[in-house]
């Protein structure tokens, strides 16, 4: 069974926990802050129909609970992008967690990435992903929307669709600053290419993140968009806002500063990152679910 979300309240502050860890203290928030009814008790736990807005169902989710990834749900990217490949062996389900593994062979970096994209695509809903990042510099994981048409209509993100970065890890930044334990969400819009594209990001501080487990959550309604760790809102914004069905996106990826002018990840180490049996360099992914109104 997957693990419910667990509130504990406690001098004013609202701590979310994973019922799997109940001693791991994830993340704390002015209770205040917390945007769903909590119980002011130790221990409560609530059933995720408790910690959405009213009146959302359950309408999309995998729990990764086969021996090998549903492709009716997700297709798996192959190829060249930036310094890595994307390959399809870098992508595995075993025991109720789907893994992507960044891993260095014959020179070449490789990892993976996966969509819904053209086998499930949707406008607005709470989407929500259980995730474990063991990130290493050079290299990001990263749970976002994106849609067909991105870019296609400039100046008309509602129409065209919006890259949603609801989460992206990284543990060193492109001056080699240890982030681990932070990350950005971002809303990108009106394409990529340089003196068009546009974008708005926000940084969360929290509590650790490197190998630990947590949700990651957005609420996309037609007027704005809020982002949530452990069910807590950690940033909201009314900046291009999507009006069409988008896809979702579970990757990892390689990129410094020489390839592309920027500074972003830190650099890949000496030696790259291992084989694919023994690379430590992974994002776990318990589930992905959506929720909508009916």
């Amino acid at each position: 069974m997957k693990p419910l979300a667990t509130l504990i309240v406690f001098l004013g502050i609202a701590r979310s926990l994973s019922a799997a860890e109940p001693n791991n203290d994830r993340f704390a928030a002015l209770s205040n802050q917390y945007q769903y009814p909590v119980a002011i008790a130790v221990g409560i736990k609530l059933e995720q129909s408790q910690i959405l807005p009213t009146g959302y169902k359950l309408v999309w989710q995998d729990e990764f609970d086969c021996d090998k990834l549903d492709t009716n749900k997700w297709s798996v990217r192959v190829g060249p992008r930036r310094e890595n490949h994307i390959v399809a062996e870098a992508v595995s389900v075993k025991e109720g967690v789907l893994t992507i593994t960044t891993f260095t062979e014959n020179g070449k970096h490789n990892t993976g990435y996966l969509w819904t994209k053209s086998k499930y695509e949707a406008c607005y809903g709470y989407y929500e992903a259980r995730i474990r990042f063991n990130s290493t510099s050079g290299e990001w994981g990263a749970f976002w929307l994106n849609s067909p048409t991105m870019g296609k209509m400039i100046g008309d993100p509602a129409k065209a669709g919006v890259e949603i970065d609801i989460v992206e890890h990284r543990v060193r930044d492109g001056k080699g600053v240890d982030i681990a334990n932070s990350y950005p969400m971002t809303v990108h819009w009106d394409g990529y290419a340089k003196g068009v594209h546009k974008q708005i990001s926000s940084m969360s501080h929290t509590a650790p993140l490197q190998g630990e487990w947590h949700t990651y959550g957005l609420l996309w309604t037609p007027d704005r968009y809020r982002f949530y760790l452990d069910g807590v809102e950690q940033w909201t914004t009314t900046k291009a806002v999507s009006q069409r069905s988008e896809y979702i996106l579970l990757c990892c990826e390689i990129v410094t500063h020489e390839i592309e002018n920027i500074a972003w990840a830190g650099k890949i180490p000496e030696g790259g990152y291992g084989s694919r049996d023994a690379s430590k360099t992974k994002m776990e992914v318990d589930y992905v679910r959506v929720y909508q109104q009916p």
